[in-house]
Protein backbone atom coordinates (compact mmCIF):
# COMPACT_ATOMS: atom_id res chain seq x y z
CA UNK A 1 0.00 0.00 0.00
CA UNK A 2 1.42 3.42 -0.89
CA UNK A 3 1.68 6.22 1.64
CA UNK A 4 -2.48 7.60 2.08
CA UNK A 5 -4.16 10.77 2.89
CA UNK A 6 -7.47 11.20 4.91
CA UNK A 7 -9.55 13.63 2.55
CA UNK A 8 -9.74 17.29 3.91
CA UNK A 9 -12.11 18.45 6.47
CA UNK A 10 -13.09 14.41 7.03
CA UNK A 11 -14.33 14.44 10.93
CA UNK A 12 -13.76 11.42 12.85
CA UNK A 13 -11.89 9.78 10.49
CA UNK A 14 -8.80 7.61 10.53
CA UNK A 15 -5.93 6.70 8.84
CA UNK A 16 -4.05 3.27 8.66
CA UNK A 17 -0.79 2.06 6.59
CA UNK A 18 0.88 -1.48 6.61
CA UNK A 19 4.63 -0.98 4.76
CA UNK A 20 5.01 -4.54 5.89
CA UNK A 21 5.51 -7.31 3.81
CA UNK A 22 6.79 -7.82 0.16
CA UNK A 23 5.39 -6.62 -2.66
CA UNK A 24 4.30 -9.05 -5.68
CA UNK A 25 6.10 -6.78 -8.03
CA UNK A 26 9.52 -7.10 -6.35
CA UNK A 27 9.14 -10.59 -6.11
CA UNK A 28 8.15 -11.13 -9.86
CA UNK A 29 11.27 -8.51 -10.49
CA UNK A 30 13.46 -11.31 -9.25
CA UNK A 31 12.03 -14.51 -10.69
CA UNK A 32 12.56 -12.17 -13.63
CA UNK A 33 16.37 -11.99 -13.35
CA UNK A 34 17.13 -15.71 -12.52
CA UNK A 35 15.31 -16.59 -15.26
CA UNK A 36 17.93 -13.81 -17.14
CA UNK A 37 20.67 -15.88 -15.44
CA UNK A 38 19.76 -19.49 -16.67
CA UNK A 39 19.65 -17.80 -20.03
CA UNK A 40 22.90 -16.34 -19.73
CA UNK A 41 24.03 -19.84 -18.28
CA UNK A 42 22.90 -21.39 -21.14
CA UNK A 43 24.20 -18.92 -23.45
CA UNK A 44 28.01 -18.98 -21.60
CA UNK A 45 27.68 -23.04 -20.87
CA UNK A 46 31.25 -23.46 -22.33
CA UNK A 47 32.73 -20.60 -19.79
CA UNK A 48 30.69 -21.90 -16.48
CA UNK A 49 32.33 -23.61 -14.12
CA UNK A 50 30.02 -26.90 -13.25
CA UNK A 51 27.07 -25.97 -14.90
CA UNK A 52 25.27 -28.35 -14.21
CA UNK A 53 25.79 -28.04 -10.68
CA UNK A 54 25.29 -23.84 -10.90
CA UNK A 55 21.49 -24.70 -12.50
CA UNK A 56 20.88 -26.57 -9.75
CA UNK A 57 21.85 -24.22 -7.28
CA UNK A 58 19.97 -21.49 -9.24
CA UNK A 59 16.53 -23.94 -9.13
CA UNK A 60 17.37 -23.93 -5.47
CA UNK A 61 17.63 -20.71 -5.42
CA UNK A 62 14.46 -20.09 -7.07
CA UNK A 63 12.12 -22.11 -5.01
CA UNK A 64 12.99 -19.84 -1.64
CA UNK A 65 10.59 -17.97 0.21
CA UNK A 66 11.67 -14.68 -0.75
CA UNK A 67 9.18 -13.11 2.02
CA UNK A 68 10.70 -14.97 4.77
CA UNK A 69 14.46 -14.32 6.05
CA UNK A 70 15.64 -17.49 5.90
CA UNK A 71 14.63 -18.01 2.46
CA UNK A 72 16.74 -14.97 1.62
CA UNK A 73 19.32 -15.95 3.52
CA UNK A 74 18.93 -19.31 1.32
CA UNK A 75 19.05 -17.54 -1.97
CA UNK A 76 21.94 -15.48 -1.28
CA UNK A 77 24.24 -18.45 -0.34
CA UNK A 78 23.49 -19.93 -3.60
CA UNK A 79 23.42 -16.97 -5.69
CA UNK A 80 27.21 -16.38 -4.14
CA UNK A 81 27.99 -19.92 -5.08
CA UNK A 82 26.58 -19.00 -8.49
CA UNK A 83 28.81 -16.10 -8.70
CA UNK A 84 32.37 -17.31 -7.93
CA UNK A 85 31.69 -20.41 -10.43
CA UNK A 86 30.56 -17.64 -12.81
CA UNK A 87 33.71 -15.22 -12.42
CA UNK A 88 34.65 -15.79 -15.92
CA UNK A 89 31.72 -14.71 -17.46
CA UNK A 90 31.34 -10.90 -16.68
CA UNK A 91 27.34 -10.44 -18.08
CA UNK A 92 26.64 -12.82 -15.95
CA UNK A 93 28.44 -11.94 -12.82
CA UNK A 94 26.80 -8.38 -13.25
CA UNK A 95 23.23 -9.49 -13.28
CA UNK A 96 24.02 -12.04 -10.06
CA UNK A 97 25.22 -8.77 -8.06
CA UNK A 98 21.91 -7.16 -9.11
CA UNK A 99 19.77 -10.28 -8.32
CA UNK A 100 21.86 -10.20 -5.00
CA UNK A 101 21.33 -6.50 -4.44
CA UNK A 102 17.54 -7.06 -5.01
CA UNK A 103 17.28 -9.84 -2.70
CA UNK A 104 19.08 -7.43 0.03
CA UNK A 105 16.94 -4.46 -0.50
CA UNK A 106 13.62 -6.85 -0.11
CA UNK A 107 14.72 -7.13 3.96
Amino acid sequence: MQNVQNQPGAIHSTQSQDNSGIGRDELQAIGELLVRIRQGMEHERDHVNDYEVCVGFLDMAAEQKLDSPEGRTVATGLLEKIKEKCGGVPGLVSLIASTLSAVSALS
